[in-house]
């Protein structure tokens, strides 16, 4: 099996497919952040010496991993996105054995995410590389208008920053790759976020209870 022939034409059915699929609510989940997963599931892949055929799964399941954002709501898009890139590949006449390997990479991203191998572990770092990097304020922005987009609700920045503190307290990266590389940007954008929840209670405080209907 030509695996680089293969992946060319993954990559040039997802392009289409993102240009054809156009939606200004997906201001995060959109081709910019999957072509972001690939550099990295690609470039993690180079670094633990996986084989063409190792590389072609991750970096299948990284161009679809998203693209079920596309057909329906949020919830769900991960088996959407798995289901069309099974379909997809068995048209090329790909092995049902390597699609499903493609397929479970994708489902690892589930949230909370269980990983059960180095391919899948590469797949979940790869998808949340940016909480580690200085991009993640820009990421999380995108992310937010993104939710307030779906929903048509505007959310409290405090609500939000809240959630993303739990959000990054309770994920770690699965790789050694990623921990190694990514791990202490992620502290700091946390301890960033810490700050500015730090700051918004000592003003609030600082607020007369009659400000406050109290």
């Amino acid at each position: 099996m030509k695996y680089t022939e293969i992946l060319e034409v993954v990559r040039q059915y997802i392009e289409q497919f993102y240009d054809a699929k156009e939606d200004s609510t997906l201001t995060f989940h959109n081709f910019a952040h999957t072509h972001d997963v690939v550099t990295h599931a690609t470039k993690m892949a180079k670094h633990y010496g996986l084989d063409e055929r190792e590389t072609f799964v991750v970096t299948t399941a990284s161009w679809f991993h998203d693209t079920g954002y596309y057909t329906g709501e949020a919830n769900g898009h991960e088996q959407r996105g798995a289901e069309m890139a099974g379909g997809f590949l068995k048209n090329l006449g790909v092995k049902e054995e390597l699609i499903q390997e493609v397929q479970k990479c994708i489902m690892a991203t589930v949230m909370p995410q269980k990983p059960e191998n180095l391919l899948q572990q590469i797949m979940c770092d790869a998808d949340l590389y940016h909480f580690g990097t200085e991009q993640f304020s820009e990421r999380n922005m995108l992310m937010q208008e993104e939710v307030e987009r779906k929903t048509g609700c505007k959310i409290d920045n405090n609500n939000w920053r809240k959630a993303t503190i739990c959000l990054l307290e309770s994920h770690f990266f699965k790789t050694g790759y990623g921990r190694e590389l990514l791990e202490y940007g992620k502290k700091k954008n946390l301890e960033r976020l810490k700050r500015k929840e730090t700051r918004g209670m000592m003003r609030k405080s600082h607020i007369p209870n009659s400000c406050l209907g109290e």
